[in-house]
């Protein structure tokens, strides 16, 4: 693994909530317990919260917090805004703008300093984080990284799913895998059984794993018990590391 170096991947997901913040930092606390550089970085959050008259990245937070790693806040997160809804929105409500060549630079920064950065971007791949030319799709191509895609499990992922999957490749960018999350027990009927391998054979990416539902986890709490335990026993996470090395 020592042979990793500069390399990384840009987690989106099918949809807004669907748990790529849990994913990033599972990964990232993960890679970081067996002994790899890795950090998590959001470049552009929305929905920050306010404390003590500051703006705080819940999700850079909640990265420190999984990985057990104490890096500024300024590396992690560039842009920061409080209104929950698009970042390119967000900004502009703000009364701000963010600048497509600060976030490549800030994040090939993280990029050169890790053996293996998560970038975590905001929604979905066509999430505008500076306004319809500059969307988390350009930020992936701009960076040329490959993409991990967050899911869910259950009823109307397998649209979805392929959908972001065909977008990507149709923008000429890669997909490394998919990883479905909060399976919640006795939630696994015929569609949750079905859909991973519908939509491994409609895609040819991948199923790197199913993250159960994990009620001690929780972005907003700040709490993380059993998260990185999870994802080193449900997800496929050496995949990946072979992935960079391919």
């Amino acid at each position: 693994m020592d042979d990793v170096t500069s390399k990384g991947f840009l987690v989106t997901g099918t949809d807004t909530g669907v748990g790529k913040t849990v994913v990033t930092a599972g990964l990232a606390g993960v890679f970081c317990r067996h002994g790899l550089d890795a950090v998590a970085i959001k470049p552009v959050q929305s929905g920050a919260r306010l404390e003590d008259g500051e703006l705080v990245p819940e999700d850079a937070l909640f990265y420190r917090l999984a990985t057990g790693l104490t890096y500024p806040l300024e590396q992690l997160n560039l842009y920061r805004f409080a209104p929950a809804v698009s970042p390119h929105l967000a900004a502009e409500l703000s009364g701000q703008k963010v600048d497509p060549r600060r976030v490549v630079d800030f994040c090939q920064q993280a990029l050169l300093r890790h053996q293996v950065t998560l970038i975590e971007g905001a929604g979905g791949l066509c999430v505008p984080l500076s306004g319809p030319h500059f969307t988390v799709a350009d930020l992936a191509r701009d960076l040329s990284l490959p993409l991990i895609v967050v899911a869910r499990i259950g009823l109307g992922t397998i649209n979805h799913t392929v959908l972001t999957v065909a977008y990507a490749r149709n923008i000429g960018l890669r997909v490394a895998g998919i990883i479905f999350n909060s399976l919640r027990p006795g939630e696994a009927g015929p569609v949750e059984r079905d859909n991973p391998g519908v939509i491994a054979e409609m895609t040819g990416v991948p199923v790197l794993g199913i993250l159960p539902y994990l009620p001690g986890v929780s972005v907003e709490q700040g709490t993380c018990e059993g998260l990185v335990e999870a994802v080193e026993k449900h997800v496929l996470w050496g995949e990946l590391l072979t992935y960079l090395k391919s």
